[in-house]
């Protein structure tokens, strides 16, 4: 942890000592990438490399493809390399993936996975499978900024090492140097606390005053709403109950939340405001959008879910004021541990960009792979291109009119997908280094800062055997459906919590203690390092 923080710490005095700084002081830290090196880029040749990637909807509402990014526009300019993206439907990239595979000689150049699970057996099968190189020889030459941050960084290093002797690389992970802000909170109506005389929530009590002064002035409103599959929602709950919606782990033993003792608890809880009307008997199928339309609406007092999206629909919505609340937890001063923004390595699973066998030219696109894990690459994916997105003051980048006043409309939202990379295989410090900070990083900063809350519990990111993953994921695929099922049916009361002992024997037995050995296995190879 001391490494991730010097790490962290790195970036911030970069960015606060200016772009001027040379090529040593930035060496300060072992743990930065080195400065460019000199003739590195751009690359001779006018290479074309075709680049596999889902694109966001916030994007589609202004570009047909990342052609039209910016961003990756000044990438193509400042490496020479050429991009030719591939683009699977808007909201189909995992189904159009596995299509990719039925014709292998014509696969594209680069792959970008949302995640690294998405092949069954995960990148190590892949590579057996044919279907990707192993990077690992390449880096040294082609791609030393990747390389020193990989072998830097022990937590990714451990996820990214992989293979029969941990000494293969796979693919271009996304690394997340400094602590993300919080997308998920609950969020209520804040001119309805101010109307009740009442603080920000913070507590389970607090809570139930807020919901309980909903159903008594407010009548037809509907207290609360939390999507039941979304975990990114549900830990903001369950965190309350040292738990996590997922693997977890406490001093080296790994957990999964489904036949916990304390989920018993955290579902008697949902029962209880189920059954005192805080959450309607019909909103366990409702969409996002109409989620929204039932708060902007007045007809909903609060709900957990993205706090970008509640920014911007502030920003369109009259009448109508709400705030992110802080984590809920059972005191005011309980302290939680289920903080998935404060991993080092996005989990260690997200956003990473693979090189097929079908690729001519290896090299290229290590070469282009590497420069978002430049110093100069990391600023363009994170903040944009100067003089467009941003200008440098003192040292620190500061975003301009194109951002904070768009004059074609475009959202925060959209510029992080038309004029940033926002997801994607780089170097990120999140937008928690940028000043001045959006009106949207603001609203999801107003809580991020607690100190009673880190990642104490949340699982490493370890690496399973290929079998083990297959069988991991043989399992999981049953207890999922079922922990689905009977999550639903304890909240609503369809199933009694008398019976709770008979589910987790239900649970047990379709093999749940055999997929919590096999991931105690990885997880102790992981700290054995």
């Amino acid at each position: 942890m001391k490494k991730i923080l010097a790490l962290a710490l790195a970036v911030a005095m970069l960015l606060s000592c200016g772009a001027a700084l040379a090529e040593e002081e930035r060496m300060t830290d072992r743990f930065m990438p080195p400065h460019v090196n000199e003739g590195q880029y751009p690359v001779p040749g006018n290479k074309t490399i075709s680049w596999w990637m889902e694109i966001n909807k916030s994007a589609v509402a202004f570009i047909s493809s990342y052609a039209e990014n910016t961003a990756y526009q000044e990438i193509e300019k400042q490496t020479g390399i050429n991009i030719e993206f591939i683009h699977p439907t808007v909201g189909m990239a995992k189904e159009q993936f596995n299509l990719l595979f039925m014709d292998t000689g014509s696969l594209p150049d680069i792959i970008m996975l949302s995640n690294d699970t998405w092949y069954e057996g995960g990148l190590n099968q892949m590579y057996e499978d044919g279907l990707i190189i192993d990077v690992a020889p390449y880096l040294e030459q082609y791609a030393p900024q990747y390389k020193s941050l990989v072998d830097g960084n022990r937590a990714a290093s451990k996820k990214i090492y992989q293979g029969d002797n941990a000494d293969r690389i796979y693919g271009f992970y996304r690394m997340d140097l400094g602590k993300a802000i919080p997308f998920n909170r609950c969020i209520c109506r804040a001119d309805w606390l101010e109307e009740f005389g009442m603080s920000v929530p913070t507590t389970i009590a607090e809570y139930e005053a807020y919901f309980d002064a909903v159903l008594a002035n407010k009548p037809g409103v509907t207290p609360f709403y939390m999507s039941l599959s979304d975990s990114s929602q549900q830990v903001l709950l369950m965190g309350a109950f040292d738990m996590y919606c997922n693997w977890y782990q406490i001093d080296g033993q790994a957990h999964y939340y489904a036949n916990e003792p304390a989920y018993k608890d955290y579902l008697a809880l949902m029962n209880k405001w189920y059954e005192k009307g805080y959450m309607s008997k019909d909103l366990a199928t409702l969409t996002s959008n109409e989620v929204y339309a039932l708060f902007d609406g007045g007809q909903l007092a609060c709900y957990t879910g993205n706090v970008d999206q509640a920014y911007d629909r502030l920003l369109s919505v009259e009448g109508v004021k709400q705030t992110p609340c802080p984590y809920m937890r059972k005191e005011a001063d309980s302290k939680l541990h289920t903080d998935i923004s404060n991993a080092p390595v996005s989990s260690g699973l997200a956003y990473v960009s693979v090189i097929t066998t079908n690729c001519k030219d290896v090299e290229a696109a290590v070469q282009l792979l590497n420069y978002s894990y430049t110093w100069e690459g990391a600023v363009i994916a994170g903040v944009g291109v100067e003089g467009l997105t941003f200008e440098w003051k003192d040292g620190v980048p500061y975003y301009t009119d194109y951002v904070l006043n768009n004059p074609d409309g475009k959202t925060a939202g959209n510029i992080a997908y038309c004029d940033r990379i926002h997801l994607g295989s780089k170097m990120w410090w999140g937008d928690n280094l940028t000043g001045p900070y959006t009106g949207k990083a603001i609203n999801r900063k107003l809580y991020s800062d607690d100190p009673n809350v880190d990642n104490a519990y949340v699982m490493p990111a370890i690496n399973l055997s290929t079998e083990d993953t297959e069988r991991r994921n043989e399992i999981m695929a049953e207890v999922g459906t079922y922990v689905a099922e009977m999550k639903f049916a304890f909240i609503t009361g369809k199933e009694s919590l008398d019976n709770f002992d008979k589910y987790v024997e239900k649970v047990n037995s379709l093999g749940l203690p055999e997929a919590i050995e096999i991931t105690q296995r990885g997880l102790e190879r992981y700290l054995a390092d």
